[in-house]
């Protein structure tokens, strides 16, 4: 609307100076042009030189309207964004700017909104973390100084004694863990990729995982059945055998007594598969779906077993070396976990 304004006030300039500098008689002689007339043509120079300088007046005046309406509306919006990421920078994440424009602003609007609205989610998932890594920390913590307390009585009973520190070991190491998957889940977070390249023995791995874990299946009485075949994959040997170890543990951990617990492997076409199938407690399809969220744990009377975050390493581990990991489930009828690893072909390499 401002602009229309302005065009019609620069038209109507236009014609006022027009009608000044051309007179009724010298436009009756632009219509009746005689060449031969010298008078006449240095008159109509004049003209064409007072009406091009007219034009020029005009185009400068409308080009300063028009950039002066235009940068406003473009500065306007670009304002209140830098005031809404100096309320982000602050900490503050509920800001949410309004736009009904359809051009580049409005684009770049639902762009910040949308960022906003992600960091947001970083911030509250942060502040789970420290709350869930507080309270993990305090339980065994608490424990720890309870018991320590007892130990200072004189009088306590030897096998006491021995009971209390014994609990006390128990929740040294599991602090001692909690820090260490703490440490090593951030560690493979900020990774960013796989740097080292070892060409691993996918099923040797599993098989020496298992026999690393021989005490804690042998309390269950769980049988294994393994594939025999050996298959190859080149990717980081120590976080392989990491995925192997968390996964397996978890199988045992949730099996029933005299359970059995599958581990099917095999090279498909662009990838490695691995199977590991329990006949445990099983999942419903909510746990299914928080199943790789920190500090998460299926069954409560577990808990004192881990600290919930197992399977976030092995999720990390495996989208870090670019594959997938899929889990299929039933409620008292067991779990299935699918590891997809993926095989990287050789490039042809030119030698100049």
């Amino acid at each position: 609307m401002d602009l229309i304004i302005c065009i019609i006030i620069v038209m109507f300039i236009s014609l006022v100076g027009f009608y000044i500098f051309v007179n009724k008689e010298t436009l009756n002689s632009l219509i009746q042009v005689n060449f031969e007339n010298k008078e006449q043509i240095k008159e109509i120079l004049g003209i064409t030189r007072r009406s091009v300088v007219l034009l020029i007046i005009n185009t400068i005046l409308i080009s300063t309207i028009v950039m002066r309406i235009t940068s406003k509306k473009i500065l306007q919006p670009i304002k209140k964004m830098t005031e809404a990421t100096k309320k982000v920078a602050s900490g503050d994440f509920n800001v949410k700017l309004e736009s009904q424009r359809e051009d580049e602003i409005g684009e770049l609007t639902q762009n910040f909104n949308q960022m906003v609205k992600e960091l947001g989610k970083v911030e509250v998932i942060q502040k789970d973390f420290i709350n869930n890594v507080s309270h993990e920390i305090k339980t065994p913590i608490s424990s720890i100084q309870g018991f320590a307390k007892l130990l200072e009585d004189e009088n306590l009973p030897e096998a006491e004694r021995k009971e209390y520190a014994e609990i006390i070991i128990e929740e040294s190491n599991r602090l001692l863990n909690l820090s260490t998957n703490i440490l090593r889940l951030s560690k493979i977070q900020n990774q960013g990729k796989i740097v080292k390249k070892d060409h691993i023995n996918i099923t040797e791995q599993l098989r020496k995982a298992i026999a690393v874990l021989e005490n804690k299946w042998n309390e269950k009485s769980l049988t294994f059945n393994i594939s025999t075949k050996d298959i190859y994959y080149d990717g980081d040997e120590e976080l392989t055998f990491q995925v192997w170890m968390n996964l397996i543990d978890n199988a045992i951990k949730f099996s029933k007594q005299n359970g059995k617990i599958t581990i099917d492997v095999k090279e498909e076409i662009n990838e490695i598969v691995v199977k590991i199938k329990d006949n445990g407690i099983g999942m419903s399809k909510e746990e299914q779906e928080r199943i790789f969220t920190r500090f998460y744990q299926i069954d409560k009377s577990h808990s004192q077993e881990g600290s919930g975050l197992g399977l976030s390493i092995v999720k990390s581990i495996i989208d870090l070396s670019g594959g997938k990991i899929e889990v299929e489930s039933k409620e008292h009828s067991g779990t299935t976990f699918t590891i997809k690893l993926p095989i990287e072909k050789e490039n042809n390499k030119i030698i100049i």
